[in-house]
């Protein structure tokens, strides 16, 4: 391991300034509970999308594609040749646990006439709009446009059925370039430029169902962010008549609970956080960037895990080393910073304390189980629970370990087992909190726990990122003065 880390900025200059200058009179002791109750409450807000259209588009269809769910599945959109969609719908997005997605009923059908639907389904109610579409652009699509358009609310233009309409045609390249001009060409009539995608909602893998999920997952919290200091600026500074009418409306809506509201409130009475310093502070946190340490001794595999976690074999360009000098990054992982610390019985075996100075600079780590003997690994989650951090332990290679221990005539399960009371245990005698262990191959990310080892760090790094985000900002505002 090397006995010196560059660590690099863990936000970008200019964001850093903006928060330097408005936390420039607090002080650095106040500022990580503060921050993080306001954190907490932003954690509580909601966002409203509504999948809007006209009966028969594919809304629930689409709604079903974009949370990965069958139409036979347990809370899947019911679909169907009729209009299945009675009354607007509520749905829980599964990776953005922020976000709730509002199927509307279609517009144009007897139930729900052209001339009342907007009202009817009440648009101010949300935040953002998916406008669907199938076969061509109508006049009730650019009416629904017209509607959103006065509300100065975001929405996406989103053709279904492309898999129907590109099987009619001899060139399909050709008929998608004419679909979606044609989308466009009525769009640039009111000078807009909206996205435009075209989705099949049954061949997912195909056309811009994987970038419309992508893209919505890039801007949806940045468009949160926004939204929720808008309210605050409403709330804070608009006047008492504006101020009820927002709060009635995120009351209405529960976006916050009555406590959050309250809770608000009090702090801009007692700390300034208004809506300037909110949208400030948001959007550093958007581009703040954890530091994740994976720790094992030499041939342990920390590297081989790093490049699991990024998605590359080892041999591959871009694979992490056992170097430590650039940190590996994931698009499974935004804004997260993979370090391979590998080798870590050079140092800790010489001095501990030098080993705590190195662990401070982290948010969060992995540690790695390898020699059991030497208990390196009980020593680090000590050195980590006093630096009052998080982390998750890992046993790699355990396919290995099985095969060595086939003459014991158990089943691998019996065997698995067998390894993890063995941990419980040494946890135990070391004093240690009680900590799950993932048994895995990282060249078989099916294999044992390594599905349930990345979605516990995904969980954990949800958790922790307010706190580590509250406390870096602290230390930047203490070194300034």
């Amino acid at each position: 391991m090397e006995s010196r880390l560059y660590m690099p900025p863990k936000i970008q200059e200019d964001h850093l300034n903006k928060i330097k200058d408005v936390f420039a009179s607090e002080s650095s002791e106040e500022i990580p509970h503060r921050l993080i109750s306001l954190l907490e409450v932003f954690d509580h807000f909601k966002m409203d999308i509504a999948v809007t259209g006209e009966s028969g588009a594919g809304k629930s269809s689409l709604i079903n594609a974009m949370l990965g769910l069958n139409p036979d599945d347990t809370g899947a959109a019911p679909t169907g040749a009729v209009e299945t969609t009675k009354q607007a719908t509520m749905y829980h997005h599964s990776n953005l646990p922020h976000v709730r997605l509002w199927d509307l009923p279609g517009m144009g059908t007897p139930s729900f006439a052209s001339k009342s639907y907007v009202k009817t389904m009440n648009f101010d109610l949300y935040d953002m709009f998916m406008i669907v579409i199938s076969e061509r652009v109508r006049e009730n699509n650019m009416l629904l446009i017209d509607e959103i358009e006065k509300r100065k609310k975001p929405f996406y233009f989103i053709r279904t059925k492309i898999d129907n309409d590109v099987r009619r045609k001899k060139n399909k390249f050709i008929a998608l370039d004419q679909m979606r001009q044609d989308c466009e060409k009525y769009l640039k009539e009111k000078k807009l430029d909206p996205h435009v995608f075209l989705v099949s909602s049954h061949e997912t893998e195909n056309y811009d169902m994987q970038k419309l999920m992508d893209t919505f997952k890039d801007e949806v919290s940045q468009l949160r962010a926004a939204i929720f200091s808008d309210f605050l600026d409403k709330m804070l500074h608009g006047g008492w008549i504006t101020a009820r009418y927002a709060t009635n409306h995120i009351q209405q809506t529960g976006k916050l609970e009555t406590e959050d509201i309250t809770a608000l409130q009090d702090m801009y009475k007692r700390t300034g956080y208004g809506a300037a310093k909110v949208s400030v502070v948001l959007e550093a946190l958007s581009h703040f960037q954890l530091d994740v340490a994976v720790l094992g001794e030499t041939g342990s595999g920390a590297s081989t895990l790093v490049n699991a976690f990024i998605g590359l074999k080892n041999e591959e360009c871009g694979a992490a080393s056992e170097s430590i000098s650039n940190p590996a990054m994931s698009l499974g992982y935004p804004d997260v910073r993979f370090w391979d610390i590998s080798g870590v019985e050079a140092v800790m075996d010489y001095s501990m304390y030098e080993m705590k100075q190195h662990l401070n600079c982290f948010d969060f780590y992995i540690i790695i189980v390898s020699d059991w003997q030497k208990a390196r690994h009980l020593k680090l989650a000590k050195a980590v629970e006093e630096l009052r951090k998080h982390y998750l332990l890992v046993q790699t290679k355990v396919d290995h370990h099985l095969q060595a221990q086939s003459e014991l005539y158990c089943d691998e399960s019996e065997m698995l087992d067998g390894i993890r009371a063995q941990f419980i245990q040494e946890l135990q005698m070391a004093n240690l909190s009680e900590q799950q262990m993932f048994l895995i191959n990282s060249l078989d990310r099916s294999a044992f726990d390594f599905v349930s080892l990345e979605s516990a760090l995904s969980c954990d790094l949800n958790t922790v990122r307010s706190s580590a985000f509250a406390y870096y900002i602290a230390r930047i505002v203490k070194e300034q003065k």
